[in-house]
C-alpha cells in the first residue's frame, strides 16, 4: 500500500492498490475523517454524517425521503429503483446520525436533501461541497494545473472509507456488504487486500504478541 502526504506531515489520505488489474481503493482513514468533519457545519456536516455512516451511493442519499426513514428501529430504506445493483436494502443508520436527521426536518419536507425547487438535491452538488470541504480540512491534492487528474476525495471515496473502517472496527464482511449493498460477496473481500497495513494496524490496536501475552 502506497501512501501520499496531502497535509504537512500527516499521511491522512490513504492509496491503496488491490492489484495490477484492479482499480485501488481510496480511502480516508479515522483521521483524515475526523479533519472532513470539522470544517463542515449544518447541511454540509449532516451530508458528511449520512454518506459515511450509511455507507451509501451518492445517488441513494440524494433520492432519500423523509418517509424512507424508520426512525423507531435505526435503518433507512433503499428502494431498489434508487440502487445500482436493483436490490432494495435497509441500511442501519446510527443514533447520532439519526439524531441530526430528525434536527434538520421541516414540517411537510418530502425528500431528505431538498433542492432548490422542488426536487431533491443533486448529486453534483454534493461532489461539490465534498470536494470543498476536503480543501479547508486540508486533505486533498490541490492542483489548479491538473484539475482533472488530481486526486480528490469524493463521496465514493466515502463508501470506500466506511467498508475499511468498519473492518478495522471489527464489522463482519458479511454485514457490511448488506449494509453497502454490494452484489457479491467478494466484492466487499477485496476490502481486506489493503493487508498488510490494516493487518498490522489491527493487531497493534489489540496490542497482540508475546509480551502482552506474558510470554
Amino acid at each position: 500500500m502506497s501512501l501520499f502526504q496531502l497535509k504537512r506531515d500527516i499521511n491522512i489520505y490513504h492509496l491503496c492498490q488491490i492489484g495490477p488489474q484492479m482499480d485501488s481503493i481510496k480511502y480516508l482513514d479515522s483521521m483524515g475523517i475526523s479533519s472532513l468533519f470539522s470544517v463542515a457545519k449544518d447541511r454540509d456536516r449532516l451530508i458528511l454524517l449520512c454518506l459515511y455512516d450509511l455507507g451509501c451511493r451518492v445517488g441513494e442519499l440524494v433520492t432519500t425521503r423523509v418517509s424512507d426513514i424508520d426512525f423507531h428501529n435505526g435503518f433507512i430504506r433503499i428502494q431498489s429503483s434508487r440502487t445500482k445493483t436493483r436490490h432494495f436494502r435497509a441500511a442501519r443508520v446510527s443514533q447520532g446520525t439519526l439524531q441530526a436527521i430528525q434536527e434538520s426536518i421541516q414540517p411537510g419536507q418530502v425528500w431528505l436533501f431538498p433542492g432548490r425547487s422542488s426536487g431533491h438535491l443533486c448529486t453534483k452538488t454534493v461532489l461539490r461541497t465534498i470536494d470543498r470541504l476536503a480543501e479547508e480540512a486540508g486533505i486533498q491534492e490541490v492542483s489548479r494545473r491538473q484539475k482533472l487528474s488530481r486526486r480528490k476525495v469524493t463521496p465514493h471515496i466515502l463508501r470506500h472509507s466506511h467498508v475499511v473502517n468498519a473492518l478495522m472496527a471489527g464489522v463482519p464482511v458479511p454485514m457490511i456488504q448488506k449494509q453497502v449493498g454490494h452484489k457479491r460477496l467478494s466484492t466487499t473481500e477485496i476490502y481486506a487486500t489493503v493487508a498488510p497495513a490494516l493487518v498490522k494496524e489491527a493487531y497493534d490496536l489489540h496490542g497482540f504478541g508475546p509480551v502482552s501475552a506474558g510470554i
